[in-house]
Parts: C-alpha cells; structure tokens; sequence
C-alpha cells in the first residue's frame, strides 16, 4: 500500500485530574493510518477515543507521547502542521457552533483561502460561488448568516469550508449525527459525491455502524482509549473476533423491525 497520508504512531494522550480526580488517559498507544482514496471508520461508544484521537491527528489536541506523521515525515515545526492541516481538513459534528454567528457564509468560506494564502482576493467571490454549487446551496447562500440556516445546509456549508483549501482529505466526526434522518442520509449521498469528484480520503468516525457498513472500506473498533479489532468492513462486521465489536453490531437494529418503525409513523 502507499505511503499514508496521515498517520498516528503508538499515541498516547493524557487528561489531568482536576479537583483531586485521577488523571485520565484516553488514548493507549494507539496506531492508525489513513491512505489516499480509502474510507477509514473509527466507530466506538462515547468516551472511547474516537474524537480525541482524531484531534490529535490534526493537532488540535496534544499527543503525551507517540508521535503523528504527514505523508511519511515528522511533524517537527508549526510550518510542518500548517501544511498538514492544509491537505487534512476537519469537519465537525455541530453544524450550529462550527460557524461563528455573525459572520455571513461568503466570509467564512473565503477565510481559509485567507489564512493559506490561497486565491487572489478578487478570485475568491467566484471561488465561494463555485464551492456552494459544489455542496448544492444556492449562491444566495454566501449573503446569508448561519442562524438563518438549517442544519443540513450548516453542515453542508462545513464540507464547502473544508474543501475550500482542496484538501487530500477529510476527517468527518460524528457529521451526521444530530440531523434528521432523511437528512443524515442526502449529507452522506452528498459526501460519496464528493470524495468521487475529488478523489478524496475519509475519517469518517461515528457510533453508527449501518453508515460505517454503507461508507467505509476499512474500519477500526475502539474501546476505552484502544483500537480492539480492525480490518476490512465486510471481515469485521461478518466475522467479528472481539466480544465488544459483537455487542455494538448486536445492537444494530435489524432491518424487520426498521421497517416496522417506518410502517408505524
């Protein structure tokens, strides 16, 4: 396989305690890598460090120790992360607090072209216009402010922010989750589109393990800060080996008695 895009190497990452509690060490030597074109899930309850790792993939969080890689190098200098961040975007799970409030959707799109350097400023109008196409809102978008959104247009308005700076890939925490099930499922139609056109690579971290099944080629278990069982998603959810990744498909809803919900509302 090619060399990752991404990766993390054996992090650990440690909270202290406040108040007299215990520190708390919510990553255990944990080791992943994401490679070009791939869908990577990192599926797992609250709590099991999913996001936490995915925040130190980006540096938004701090490893205690191990180390993250960008394509093949060290992570030495705050040039080296800026690059990084550049080529890995991170699209967040709350569309209502991703965007500041007072700042209408046209300036939030064209600020990462800003902090890159990238586009002449009189370029970027058209590259807004072009981005919102991209995620299906209409060019009026770019005037409005995000209280005047719903939330699957936020979310749709995150992707184009993410996207803005063409990057190789995505980390999607959670994206779904808090929207309405038939628009949870026109955002992940969407995000296939997208890393179709753009040959993008995918994080895709969710405690749903249907859309892991639909989205990801490969998937990764986690359990209290470690990665317990990983492999390709057919393997893993067909053939599950550990006791916790038996429990979390076993809790799947099966698709009988989906449709009976659905017969019922």
């Amino acid at each position: 396989m090619s060399r990752p895009i991404i990766e993390a190497r054996d992090v650990t990452r440690t909270f202290p305690g406040r108040g007299g509690a215990p520190a708390f060490q919510a990553l255990k030597g944990v080791s992943t890598a994401l490679h070009a074109g791939e869908t990577l899930g990192l599926v797992g309850e609250s709590g099991s460090g999913k996001t936490t790792l995915a925040r130190v993939m980006v540096g938004l969080e701090s490893a205690t120790s191990g180390e993250v890689r960008f394509q093949g190098g060290a992570l030495k200098t705050r040039a080296d992360w800026r690059a990084l961040r550049r080529e890995v975007q991170y699209v967040f799970q709350d569309p209502f607090t991703a965007l500041c409030p007072t700042m209408r959707i046209g300036a939030a799109l064209a600020e990462p072209l800003a902090i890159h350097g990238l586009c002449p400023h009189a370029e970027r109008a058209d590259r807004v216009t072009q981005m919102l196409g991209l995620v299906g809102l209409h060019p009026d978008t770019a005037r409005r402010l995000p209280s005047q959104l719903s939330g699957g247009q936020r979310q749709r308005v995150n992707l184009a922010r993410a996207l803005m700076v063409e990057p190789r890939a995505l980390i999607c925490d959670e994206i779904v989750s808090g929207l309405d099930v038939s628009v949870q499922a026109q955002i992940l139609a969407l995000l296939v589109d997208l890393q179709q056109r753009l040959d993008l690579a995918l994080i895709f971290i969710s405690h749903d393990l249907r859309v892991v099944r639909y989205l990801c080629d490969r998937v990764q278990v986690m359990l209290l800060g470690e990665i317990v069982e990983e492999g390709p998603v057919a393997q893993v959810f067909d053939n599950p080996q550990h006791d916790y990744t038996r429990a979390l498909l076993a809790a799947i809803p099966d698709r009988a008695r989906a449709a009976e919900a659905t017969d019922g509302d």
